[in-house]
């Protein structure tokens, strides 16, 4: 697996990522804004093997200094196979030589919520139907050194 910045021609790849884990991590509403959000998306990224568009995600710093990693998603048929692991990894890496980041917290799904407390996080709160109806929102944070 290689991981490389996300591209314009990315574009409509993630957009079928997503529409594969929809709806069951995503609300078919929130489609309209990662579009959105694909026209500029800053620290974004997409991992390949094979010449094929596996995984799509990034990351950001926000005002407080905190890393908040974003729109992270994995072809839903090709999950549990350490593509998401690997995903975390690489925006991990990516985080760390930046050197700016003084945590790293995101926000997922109910459904999401065990792998990222495989990886190490913890549930700081939650928004019962914080996405959507049946999709809550669940904040974590990375309760390991960033450097």
């Amino acid at each position: 697996m290689d991981i490389r910045p996300y591209q314009a021609d990315d574009r409509e790849l993630c957009l079928d990522i997503m529409r594969g884990n929809t709806p069951e991590f995503f609300a078919p509403e929130e489609l309209a804004e990662f579009a959105e959000f694909l026209d500029d998306p800053g620290e974004y990224f997409v991992v390949e093997e094979d010449g094929r568009t596996l995984a799509c995600g990034g990351w950001a710093i926000k005002p407080d200094g905190t890393a908040s990693l974003c729109w992270g998603m994995v072809v839903h048929t090709h999950h549990r196979r350490g593509i998401g692991s690997y995903l975390f990894r690489e925006r991990m890496r990516l985080i760390r030589e930046d050197g700016t980041a003084s945590a790293v917290k995101l926000v997922t799904s109910q459904h999401s919520r065990p792998f990222y407390e495989r990886l190490g996080f913890t549930v700081t709160g939650i928004r019962p139907e914080g996405f959507a109806p049946g999709l809550d929102a669940v904040d974590m944070r990375w309760d390991r050194p960033v450097s």
